[in-house]
């Protein structure tokens, strides 16, 4: 009959978790540098992006008259024409 050192398999049974333990922390620890790297990066790509809207200065733009109604005369001449087209209206 073969016997079996119970405390060696116990030994060697914690031993592997814990390597297996440290393994897994360098792989989370690898993938986490990653993730804030890419996230770091996507931060200045945003930040690339929206820097021409914080940068605009009206003063810059040079003095030009606007021909026709106002922006907000379109805005509410069109939203007049959207609530009174009247479908019966147009059918035959």
């Amino acid at each position: 009959m073969v016997t079996y050192d119970t405390n060696e398999i116990v030994r060697q049974a914690k031993q592997m978790r814990a390597e297996e333990m440290r393994r897994i922390e360098g792989l989370m620890t690898q993938r986490l540098r990653l993730y804030f790297r890419l996230l770091a990066g996507s931060a200045v790509d945003a930040g690339n992006a929206l820097q021409p809207v914080f940068s605009w200065n009206p003063q810059d733009a040079s003095p030009h008259r606007v021909t026709g109604p106002s922006l907000l005369t379109r805005a509410s001449l069109a939203l007049r024409t959207l609530f009174s087209w009247n479908p019966q209206a147009h059918s035959s």
